[in-house]
């Protein structure tokens, strides 16, 4: 039986059976740190099989060293988790604030974020939002977005597909909205891949929720 809990690939969890490039590993780093931080884990297939590593301290000093790479540079806690005889690694990566955290990407330095499960580079508005500081109080919503926001004030925790139905929109169009509200720290994700606001994210919303308050 497995005693460590690993939680499924999303904007804060990747897996990976051995670690990439280290330009490639300071991208997703640098995505978790401009959102609401991450867990980049080594030794795990695509699949979920956990395979381990065969050299975990080279590991541990590839990603301190991909952690280089990005400026600022994000906070990291690695660790090592012994399952059986194998040994998987995990980079717990903290937000960074304020930001945004870059990566020099042939020769320009760019930010990325996290969309869903993957890592792509940042929009005009996310980018000038971390650029300009701004809190979650003053985080600009669009209609559908601020739809998103008091649907999830009202019925939340919901999935992505609970989401798009609910708000008559596509799945993707919700996670593309999902992941902005993570970023701008109002909602985030829970348990089974269902998202819930955070304590910015219900005094943003509009109304009192069903739900009720603390």
């Amino acid at each position: 039986m497995s005693s460590v809990s690993i939680p499924p690939e999303g904007p804060e969890c990747e897996w990976k059976e051995i670690l990439p490039r280290l330009e490639r590993v300071a991208l997703t780093l640098a995505a978790f740190a401009n959102g609401v931080g991450g867990h980049l884990w080594v030794g795990i297939t695509d699949d979920g099989l956990r395979v381990g590593v065969a050299d975990p301290r080279q590991v541990m000093a590839d990603m301190r060293s991909a952690g280089e790479l990005c400026e600022p540079q994000p906070t990291l806690n690695l660790r090592r988790h012994r399952e059986g005889g194998r040994i998987l690694v995990e980079a717990r990566v903290k937000p960074t604030r304020p930001g945004p955290v870059e990566v020099t990407v042939e020769g320009a330095r760019r930010v990325y974020v996290r969309d869903g499960s993957s890592t792509r580079p940042a929009e005009e508005e996310a980018l000038h939002r971390m650029r300009r500081g701004d809190g979650p109080s003053r985080a600009h919503l669009d209609k559908k977005a601020a739809r998103v926001l008091d649907l999830l004030q009202a019925s939340g925790p919901l999935d992505q597909g609970e989401v798009a139905r609910s708000s008559s929109m596509s799945r993707q169009a919700a996670r593309r909205i999902l992941v902005e509200l993570i970023q701008a720290d109002l909602a985030h994700e829970v348990q089974g891949r269902r998202y819930s606001l955070t304590p910015s994210g219900h005094r943003r919303a509009k109304g009192p929720s069903r739900r009720g308050s603390n």
